[in-house]
């Protein structure tokens, strides 16, 4: 079982937010047959505002380390601004592997080193909004904060600036870290994860 953990890096008035997200393929009806992925949010978390730098690294870490249990755990860190320190000490601070996404206007995607990519934020919301349409993502029972998740998706907007250019946040004073965690975490399930067994299993038929 693959595991993406999303991470938005809050700032002073914003808090760093924190999604698992698991995702599998269902059992397919029939042998010739390969569903496409869902996703499960297993945990959802904010943490507090004020919190210094280092203790969010390693809360995110404690995270990371906790979802080898469930999977094999890969973080998706927004480094946009004051993200790119923070993705700096996580790296010292655990072997889990990382991800560093910036945010970006423009059109295209580009990887700027082995593990860093510039990912315009259409590409995220697009991915997220297929996901929901196709009512592929799903919660556990007891996650938390569930409901503050909701409500941000709801108050989630699609813009466009004096200039033709589309932006996506949330709603005039509301808070959208929860949605740009989880947007991380589904951008690269859908694109990047991978299971053992499928991996075995397309191996085996030589594809």
């Amino acid at each position: 079982m693959t595991v993406a953990i999303g991470v938005d890096i809050g700032q002073a008035v914003d808090p760093t937010a924190i999604i698992v997200v698991e995702t599998y393929r269902p059992e397919p009806e029939h042998v010739d047959d390969k569903p496409e992925k869902h996703h499960q949010i297993r945990w959802i978390e904010k943490v507090a505002l004020g919190t210094s730098y280092l203790q969010v690294v390693e809360r995110i870490a404690v995270v990371a380390e906790r979802c080898v249990l469930i999977g094999h755990p890969v973080m998706i860190v927004d480094a946009t601004g004051v993200g790119r320190p923070v993705v700096d000490m996580l790296r010292k601070r655990t072997s889990t592997s990382l991800r560093a996404i910036t945010f970006t206007g423009g059109d295209k995607e580009k990887k700027t080193d082995a593990y860093s990519t510039r990912v315009p934020k259409r590409d995220l919301v697009t991915a997220l909004e297929v996901v929901l349409q196709s009512r592929r993502l799903h919660v556990v029972p007891d996650c938390p904060l569930q409901e503050d998740l909701a409500a941000e998706l709801q108050a989630f907007e699609v813009n466009l600036n004096a200039r033709g250019h589309d932006t996506y946040d949330g709603a005039s004073g509301k808070h959208d870290d929860l949605v740009s965690a989880l947007m991380l975490a589904i951008h690269h399930a859908e694109r990047h994860s991978l299971d053992w067994g499928e991996m075995w299993r397309n191996m085996a038929a030589g594809r």
